[in-house]
């Protein structure tokens, strides 16, 4: 009786022993991973570029989350915290969300290092103050971004500089593919206009020589004359595709879809995998142009 007693009593106790080992142990994983540089971004992409060049040797606060609009998101304060206690916060340069709500919360925070993504890119301006701000939306831009980061991360961590250069020219290398497919995709279209609710692929269009037809016209919500006129155009030009992108409203889309008799495209530019997104584009234009 005794033996059996002590064996329970020695079973217990190394049963507790282990429950505090894997504690200790799990709370030694937590602080190694706290102990990582934060770094802020405003959108999935460029999480996505930021590994690309610097591996997982950052933790990353992304403002915007997956299926938020960048128009209406409002970042939470452990976000804004997050950002302020960030070694940089590389912003993407003119979505809504950096040009107003951000700027208000950082405006004091003389410290920060921010970091344009968007210098050194040919931007596309409509109007005197509007510049097109989905600039990720092109390899040739992707590239100028890369660079941005790259050299943003050698500002915080110079001691890794050989590191990041290899990277970012594995990545160029990517890109670079991933041009060539699109433009295999793309070549033999019949047409190349296409309607878009938001118009998130300016640039894209640019790049492969398409005509983009925005249902929104800088951020603002279409008027009854405006509509019917593009709709008009559509039906004119024979264009059977209207493209809206997955954070927006696809009912609009699907009501205008019925009017030139056409069908809807769904993509998602604020896909984490920007690679894996730009070629799905590709796909589902090609296919339909």
């Amino acid at each position: 009786m005794y033996n059996k007693t002590l064996n329970m009593s020695t079973l217990k106790t190394t049963v507790i022993l282990l429950i505090a080992i894997l504690f200790l142990a799990g709370c030694g994983q937590e602080k190694a991973a706290n102990n990582k540089q934060l770094i802020t971004v405003s959108i999935l992409p460029q999480k996505y570029f930021v590994e690309k060049i610097a591996g997982d040797s950052f933790e990353i606060n992304v403002l915007i989350p997956s299926g938020a609009s960048p128009e209406t998101y409002e970042p939470t304060p452990s976000q804004i915290l997050k950002t302020e206690k960030s070694a940089v916060y590389f912003e993407m340069g003119y979505i809504e969300l950096e040009k107003n709500r951000m700027k208000g919360y950082l405006k004091n925070k003389s410290g920060l290092k921010i970091i344009n993504c968007s210098n050194g890119i040919e931007l596309i301006k409509k109007g005197e103050k509007w510049i097109e701000p989905h600039i990720w939306m092109s390899p040739e831009n992707v590239k100028v971004i890369a660079k941005n980061i790259y050299t943003g991360l050698v500002a915080i961590a110079p001691e890794n500089r050989k590191n990041y250069k290899n990277n970012l020219n594995t990545f160029f290398t990517e890109i670079d593919s991933i041009n060539k497919i699109i433009e295999t995709k793309l070549k033999n279209t019949k047409s190349k206009s296409f309607l878009i609710y938001h118009p998130a692929l300016t640039y894209f269009a640019r790049d492969y020589g398409l005509n983009q037809i925005p249902v929104q016209v800088e951020g603002k919500t279409p008027s009854s004359k405006y509509m019917k006129s593009i709709i008009e155009k559509a039906k004119k030009e024979g264009i059977k595709i209207i493209v809206v992108q997955q954070q927006f409203d696809i009912q609009k889309a699907k009501t205008i879809a019925q009017e030139i008799g056409g069908k809807v495209i769904t993509i998602n530019p604020l896909n984490y995998n920007w690679e894996e997104e730009m070629v799905s584009i590709a796909d589902k234009l090609g296919g339909e142009l």
